[in-house]
C-alpha cells in the first residue's frame, strides 16, 4: 500500500512537472558565413512538454537586403526527450540568401505556440526566438561583377518568333530573350532586353515573365514593327557570373542578329540652303541663339517637360494604340496581332475588354475571329489564323465603339435653354 501510495505521487508530481514545462525554441544557422548569392539555412525547432493543439504562428524572418524562403516539405514532426520527458516538437527550415556583403542579425522575433496544459485545456504563450547572425561576404575575385550574379551555372539565349526572310515594312518580328540560373531564385537575374531605337521601327516591351524553379528562369519580349525599309543590328546579350561550384568567374552570352527589311528607308528631312550673302542669315541665327538662351532660362524646360508629356499622352492613347493594331495585323503576325489587342483593349473605357468590345460593337465573325487568336495563342487550337482579314472589321467596329462614345458623352450636356 505504502509502494502503491509513493508510486501515485510520483506520477502526479511528474505529470505536474510536465505540464508545467514551457515551450522551448531553439534557431541554428548553417553555415555562419556564406558567399553573397549562396544560402544559409535557418533551422527552427519548437518543443513543447505535451502536445500542439493548434499550429504555431511563426515571423517571417525575413531581413533587409536578403531573400527568405520557405521551401517546401520543409517542416516536420519530432519527439525529444527533455530531461526525463519525451516532449513533442516541429522543426522547420528556411532558405536565406543575402544579396550583400554584410552581417545580417535575426533578433527581437518571438513564436506564438499553442498546446496542450494539464488536463488538456489548450495554453497559448509567446516564446522568444534566440538571436542568430549570418555572415555574408563578396568572395574574393568576383568584387568587379556588376551586377553581381551567382549560381551553379546560368544559360543564355535570343529567341526569334517570325520569319527574317524577305522582311518588308508593315511586317513584325517578336525577340525573346531568355536567362535560366541554376542554384538560385530568379530575382538574381538582372533584366535582359537592350533599350532599342532605330527610325523605321516600332518596339513594345512586354512585361517580363519570372518562374522561380530549377532552374529559376527570366524572359523578356520584344515585338518590332517594321515601319521602313533598312538594316537594323540586334544586340545580343553577354553576362558575367560567379559559378558557386567551380568558385570562378564565367560568362554566358547570347549573340545578336540582323534584320533586313526591303523597302524604302524611313525619311528624314533635307533642307536646302538658301542663295544670296550669307551675314544676314548669320545674324538672324545669333539673334535667334541670344532669345534662345534668354527663353531657357524661363520657359524652356517647362515647354520641354509639357512637349513630353503631350508625347507620352499620345503614346498611351486608344487612336496610337489602335495605329499600331492595324500595323501588326497587317503583318499577319498571329501572336503580336494578339498581344497588341490586348495593348489596345486596355485603352478603352472603365468595364471594356477585348471580349466585351467584340460582343458588344462586333459581328459574329469579328469574334470568331478573335477566339480563334486566343485558342491559337494558347494551344487550345492548331492554327491561330490570319489576323490581316480582320482588320476592316475591327476598324469598323471601332468607329461604332466612337459614335456610340461621343453621343454618350453629347447626352450628358446640359440644355443650352433650360425652362
Amino acid at each position: 500500500m505504502r509502494f502503491l501510495t509513493l508510486f501515485i505521487f510520483a506520477l502526479v508530481t511528474s505529470t505536474t512537472a510536465l505540464a508545467q514545462g514551457q515551450p522551448i525554441v531553439r534557431a541554428e544557422v548553417t553555415p555562419e558565413t556564406v558567399s553573397v548569392g549562396e544560402s544559409a539555412e535557418l533551422t527552427i525547432t519548437v518543443l513543447v512538454p505535451t502536445w500542439f493543439t493548434r499550429p504555431s504562428t511563426y515571423p517571417s524572418f525575413e531581413l533587409a537586403n536578403a531573400i527568405t524562403r520557405l521551401p517546401a516539405d520543409s517542416s516536420y514532426n519530432i519527439r525529444e526527450r527533455v530531461g526525463n520527458e519525451s516532449w513533442s516538437g516541429i522543426v522547420r527550415t528556411y532558405e536565406i540568401y543575402p544579396l550583400l556583403g554584410a552581417t545580417y542579425r535575426l533578433s527581437g522575433l518571438s513564436i506564438e505556440v499553442t498546446y496542450a496544459n494539464i488536463g488538456g485545456d489548450p495554453r497559448t504563450t509567446a516564446v522568444r526566438v534566440p538571436e542568430v547572425a549570418i555572415r555574408a561576404r563578396v568572395p574574393a575575385g568576383a568584387e568587379s561583377l556588376d551586377p553581381y550574379i551567382a549560381g551553379e551555372s546560368l544559360s543564355l539565349r535570343l529567341d526569334v518568333a517570325g520569319d527574317l526572310e524577305n522582311l518588308e515594312p508593315g511586317d513584325a518580328v517578336v525577340l525573346e530573350y531568355v536567362a535560366e540560373l541554376d542554384g538560385l531564385p530568379a530575382i538574381f537575374i538582372p533584366p535582359l532586353a537592350p533599350d532599342l531605337e532605330f527610325d523605321g521601327m516600332s518596339v513594345y516591351a512586354d512585361v517580363p515573365d519570372v518562374e522561380d524553379g530549377t532552374p529559376a528562369r527570366r524572359s523578356e519580349k520584344l515585338t518590332l514593327v517594321l515601319d521602313a525599309g533598312g538594316e537594323f543590328s540586334i544586340p545580343g546579350r553577354e553576362l558575367e557570373y560567379w559559378n558557386t561550384a567551380s568558385k570562378s568567374i564565367e560568362k554566358a552570352a547570347a549573340k545578336g542578329l540582323d534584320i533586313s527589311v526591303a523597302g524604302p528607308p524611313q525619311p528624314t528631312p533635307v533642307e536646302d540652303p538658301s542663295s544670296g550673302p550669307q551675314w544676314p542669315w548669320l545674324v538672324a541665327l545669333l539673334a535667334g541663339l541670344i532669345v534662345f538662351l534668354i527663353a531657357a532660362r524661363r520657359g524652356v524646360p517647362a515647354a520641354a517637360r509639357r512637349y513630353r508629356e503631350a508625347a507620352e499622352r499620345r503614346r498611351q492613347s486608344e487612336a496610337y494604340a489602335f495605329a499600331q493594331l492595324c500595323k501588326v495585323m497587317d503583318s499577319g503576325n498571329s501572336e503580336a496581332a494578339y498581344r497588341a489587342m490586348l495593348r489596345w483593349a486596355e485603352r478603352l473605357g472603365p468595364g471594356m475588354n477585348l471580349r466585351t468590345f467584340a460582343a458588344t460593337y462586333g459581328d459574329e465573325s469579328l469574334r470568331a475571329a478573335i477566339g480563334g487568336l486566343s485558342a491559337g495563342i494558347y494551344g487550345e487550337a492548331e492554327s491561330a489564323g490570319d489576323p490581316k482579314p480582320v482588320t476592316r472589321q475591327f476598324k469598323a467596329a471601332r468607329r461604332r465603339y466612337l459614335e456610340r462614345d461621343a453621343h454618350g458623352r453629347a447626352s450628358t450636356l446640359p440644355p443650352l435653354n433650360p425652362t
